[in-house]
């Protein structure tokens, strides 16, 4: 035990019992995790996935880096977060911890799970990156118990020091670089009305408007002009796919948010409770572990392709649902962790009914609670007079304080089961019972891109939204038009169609943009000063940046591959990026400092005992040799997407001070979908992308950056002061 050293580095009189073997996490395939010590903090996982079994910290040699905040001994991480002392390890590590400042002492011990804990070489080939597994391919078990403890933990005080644990490590770690946390850049004519802005989810075109005597220029796509009822964006990059269970990207889910519906939604700028949508109510267990939704009748889903509509009830709801965990790409991963759509189910109002009659759920709604026992007083309880089209029941493993948030995605947009079954609807449907048993429906299903219902939705979505996707060139246009068959449509949209026009020169679209072919435009920050103060018609240019996202903007170590599986040349490396200048040259002061994986001013953010990464060279070359590695025998590819000219102008500054540390740099860069491809997959040594939440919880961020899909046999958390 090795009591100067945690005297030296935690605030407080931390004192460790006997340490027993445990297990520590996963592997490669062939490789099962070992029992011996974990990582010291000077090494990272190697390149097979499983920890490096190097000596812990000497009493006389504190770890480099580390002030005040993160102490590893033997296989149990005790991290200081100021407010509290956070201790993880293996189940039968007992450290007794004595805090003398009277801070909390948080206490999570696990038993891995090891053969459920998929290889990081399998997750690569599944493609699995920023989905089951960090987008870096990292893992730590230590770190992975504190992210399950955090969405286990219920009282939102322990998770937030859980988040600053997290916090603190991540930045230590660093997986990810990050650049800094971007301000809203917008830039429209003042011609259109009513925007307004949402962390998650994007602006309904049906709820803006424009000025009736805005200009009417013609677009260059058909017959098409950009008229008053007419919202044409000039933007870049293309959809991941049109199918909602395979797109994880900003421009997919925003089409989705156009052309579907999920089960609640956030109306406008909500952003503390959610609203109903396809479901009218909803309550859950006392236990929270199942959620049940009534669905609202008369909801048709239209298909252009075919001129046809097709109803929706609870059993394209629970199938939905199944369906995005079954295809098993990246986003399925929220639906994989946070819910068990193998047990879930599609019910009728009369089994519902005399479920509650037993079974009384709690619904809350408007900051009211209530008790209901009956589907009457559920839905009187939401004040619902409609027709209601069955019930889904949600089951989760685990209570989850935001899986509302998730549940507002729009991957989970409802798809009608009946369209992508086409003639074995009626046979799938009563092979599942009628939605008692999904599974059953895995014989329809198959999973993965080739699967007969991706392929159709990916060319041919169909959807419920307040438009549809009426035509489409890639990498060229996208058509939306208002659906006539929207349960919710008016006589008087705000606009009547939506056109995105697709042009990867910034210049070209800054000319769209002022000739009023487009109402607004991805406008590079560095071509702001081009749009400013220009005019049309007596009509101005607005141009907005007064909103601080909750998005950051990071690279992406591969820390399966050398020299990046070893931490010290990730630390050296996060030293020699240039991040004022990338602040003020490339983002024109829209970037503000932010180093480690949780926006200011979510729950976790904190200054306590990071490392404040700045541009040093000098403090690069000299953890380079601490870290025993020759630069020049390493090639490095920084990668980019296509179009995007500010990731491009990063990687041609990093290119320029990393090849001046000897290693050997190019730059290459990928249109978007084969982008996500490689960096899923793996296929990657460094790359530079954006994280907007998926979900407004901090767990939204330290979980997707940080997790490395170790699962757990058990996980316990323990609090005291």
């Amino acid at each position: 035990m090795n009591r100067a050293l945690l005297s030296l580095l935690l605030v407080g009189v931390l004192v460790l019992g006997t340490m027993a073997s445990g297990c520590i996490g996963g592997g490669t395939q062939t490789q099962s995790p070992t029992q011996t010590q974990s990582p010291t903090q000077t090494q990272s996982p190697t390149q097979t996935g499983s920890p490096t079994q190097t000596q812990s910290p000497t009493q006389t040699q504190a770890p480099q880096g580390v002030t005040k905040a993160i102490l590893e001994l033997d296989k149990v991480t005790v991290v200081d977060t100021g407010t509290a002392i956070v201790v993880v390890g293996p189940k039968g590590a007992q450290p007794k911890v004595q805090i003398p400042s009277g801070k909390k002492v948080i206490k999570i011990t696990y038993e891995v799970d090891e053969a459920n804990t998929p290889s990081v070489k399998k997750l690569m080939e599944e493609g699995q990156g920023f989905g089951a597994i960090d987008p870096a391919f990292f893992r730590d078990t230590n770190v992975d118990a504190l992210v399950i403890a955090a969405r286990r933990e219920t009282n939102p005080e322990i998770r937030t020091e859980i988040f600053k644990a997290l916090y603190i490590l991540g930045n230590y770690y660093i997986p990810e670089v990050i650049l800094g946390q971007n301000r809203q850049l917008r830039v429209y004519w003042d011609w259109v009305k009513g925007r307004y802005y949402h962390p998650t989810l994007a602006e309904r075109y049906d709820l803006l408007w424009e000025d009736k005597n805005a200009p009417v220029v013609d677009t260059g796509i058909g017959d098409y002009k950009n008229d008053p009822e007419t919202y044409v964006i000039a933007t870049f990059g293309w959809p991941e796919s049109f199918d909602p269970a395979w797109t994880y990207e900003t421009f997919g889910w925003e089409i989705w948010h156009e052309i579907g519906d999920t089960l609640v939604t956030y109306w406008k700028e909500e952003t503390k409770e959610v609203t109903p949508d396809l479901a009218v109510a909803w309550a859950h267990n006392k236990e929270g572990t199942e959620w049940y939704f009534v669905i609202r009748g008369g909801v048709k889903a239209y298909d252009p392709w075919h001129g046809k509509t097709y109803p929706i009830d609870a059993t394209d709801v629970l199938f939905s649902f199944w369906r995005v965990a079954r295809l098993g790409h990246s986003v399925s991963w929220m639906v994989t962790t946070f819910m068990n759509v193998s047990a879930s189910q599609a019910l009728t109002e009369d089994e519902f009914n005399e479920y509650l009659k037993s079974h009384p759920l709690i619904a809350e709604y408007h900051g009211k609670t209530a008790e209901v026992k009956s589907l009457q007083e559920l839905l009187n309880f939401f004040g619902y007079k409609g027709k209601t089209a069955g019930v889904f029941k949600l089951v989760l493993p685990h209570p989850y304080a935001a899986i509302l948030n998730v549940v507002a995605d729009p991957f989970l947009s409802v798809v009608p089961m009946e369209y992508l079954l086409g003639d074995k609807y009626e046979e799938a449907l009563k092979a599942s019972d009628y939605g008692k048993k999904p599974d059953a429906w895995k014989a329809y299903v198959q999973k993965g891109s080739t699967d007969a219902t991706h392929q159709l939705m990916h060319k041919y979505p169909v959807g419920t939204g307040p438009f549809y996707i009426k035509d489409y060139q890639e990498n060229s246009y996208i058509v939306l038009e208002y659906n006539p068959y929207y349960w919710n449509a008016t006589s008087n949209p705000g606009h009547k169609r939506v056109i995105y026009i697709i042009n990867s020169d910034a210049v070209s679209r800054v000319q769209l943009f002022l000739t009023g072919t487009a109402d607004v435009a991805a406008i590079p920050t560095d071509k702001i000063e081009d749009v400013k103060g220009k005019t049309l018609n007596n009509y101005k240019v607005v141009v907005k940046t007064d909103i601080l996202l909750p998005v950051l903007t990071f690279i992406v170590f591969n820390t399966q591959k050398e020299p990046f599986d070893n931490v010290k040349v990730r630390q050296a490396l996060a030293y020699a990026i240039p991040y004022e200048q990338i602040a003020k040259v490339v983002y024109n002061g829209l970037l503000e400092r932010n180093w480690g994986p949780i926006p200011k001013p979510w729950p976790g953010y904190t200054e306590y005992g990071i490392i404040k990464y700045d541009y040093n060279i000098a403090k690069a070359k000299q953890m380079l040799q601490e870290a025993g590695i020759d630069p020049s025998k390493y090639s490095i590819k920084l990668i980019y997407n296509a179009g995007n000219t500010n990731r491009e102008k990063i990687m041609t500054l990093i290119q320029n001070i990393w090849s001046q540390l000897g290693f050997q740099v190019t730059v290459e860069s990928y249109e978007w979908p084969v982008y996500l491809s490689k960096t899923e997959h793996g296929d990657y040594d460094v790359y530079v992308v954006g994280w907007v939440p998926d979900y407004l919880d901090s767990d939204n961020w330290v979980g997707p950056f940080l997790y490395g899909a170790t699962k757990f046999k058990e996980l316990n958390i323990e609090v005291s002061s």
